[in-house]
C-alpha cells in the first residue's frame, strides 16, 4: 500500500506541472493572438479570466451573440474585435462551444 501511496503522489507530481505548463502555453497563444489581432482587454491574465468567465456564461445558457454584446455595450470592443474575441475564447477554453465542434443543423 505505502508504494501505491507514494507511487500516486509522484505521478500527481509529474502531472500537475505539465498540465499546468500547458495551460501556460495555451493562455500566452490565446493572449498572443489576440494582441496580433489588435483586441486589447488588459493584461493577460485578465484576458484570460475573460475567456473563462464567458466560458461559465455559455454554459449558464447565454450565447454567443449574448458575450459580443456585452463586450460591445461596455464600449470594451468594436463588434468584430468581440466577434473574435469570443470565437478564440471558445477554441481556446471551452471548445465544445465552439461553432466548429458542433454538427451542423445544430
Amino acid at each position: 500500500k505505502a508504494s501505491a501511496c507514494t507511487f500516486g503522489a509522484l505521478l500527481a507530481f509529474v502531472l500537475v506541472p505539465a498540465a499546468a505548463a500547458r495551460a501556460d502555453n495555451t493562455d500566452s497563444e490565446f493572449t498572443q493572438y489576440l494582441e496580433t489581432h489588435g483586441v486589447h482587454l488588459g493584461s493577460g491574465p485578465q484576458t484570460v479570466n475573460m475567456a473563462h468567465v464567458m466560458c461559465q456564461d455559455l454554459d449558464a445558457g447565454f450565447t454567443q451573440s449574448d458575450e459580443a454584446k456585452q463586450l460591445t455595450d461596455a464600449k470594451r470592443l468594436n463588434q468584430s474585435q468581440a466577434v473574435l474575441f469570443v470565437g478564440a475564447a471558445t477554441a481556446a477554453y471551452c471548445p465544445q462551444k465552439h461553432p466548429a465542434s458542433r454538427p451542423s443543423g445544430s
